[in-house]
């Protein structure tokens, strides 16, 4: 072969190259797409007619005493309900937390009213957890498990995240 043939094919595979790149990349970009939202779904949950959506926790601050988790829930069905507990193997104690002006009460329930959300979230009604067995921190993920009551337990998973990611 002669210096122009080897040239000659050089272009044609790269010619080649770059009209399969055009194919390729739509493919690639519709491919991570569909992993992003289905790496959003794992993050949803269902019990009955109660969703809740992405649960996260902040990293905890060292003497913060505990862990605060958050997120969304909504009932979607017709009556109220409520999310009467919750436990974790992570933690001797779970219990809803709420944060108001710096003053911090503690909740028996969180009420779920007929489709209107609640959002589990610093400056409100959230669930804290107590006496953390398994130190955690950015990028881990732990198990905690709602009691909805007579609508049954739910387990999630945490993932523990910056706040800015939210």
């Amino acid at each position: 072969m002669n210096e122009a043939t080897v040239m000659n094919w050089h272009s044609t595979l790269r010619n080649l190259g770059k009209q399969r790149l055009r194919y390729v990349l739509p493919g690639l970009a519709t491919a991570f797409a569909l992993a992003v939202a289905v790496e959003a779904l794992a993050h949803s949950y269902k019990l009955a007619d109660i969703a809740v959506g992405h649960v996260w926790a902040p990293p905890p601050e060292e003497g913060a005493g505990g862990i605060a988790v958050y997120g969304p829930i909504l009932n979607r069905g017709d009556t109220a309900a409520r999310l009467v507990g919750a436990s974790s193997p992570i933690a001797e104690t779970v219990r809803f937390r709420v944060s108001k002006e710096g003053d911090v009460s503690w909740s028996e329930a969180i009420e779920l009213h007929p489709n209107k959300p609640v959002s589990l979230a610093p400056w409100r009604e959230h669930i804290w957890l107590s006496g953390i067995q398994t130190p955690v921190e950015e990028g881990d993920s732990f198990e905690l498990i709602l009691d909805f009551g007579d609508a049954g337990k739910l387990p999630v998973k945490v993932v523990v995240e910056d706040e800015g990611a939210h």
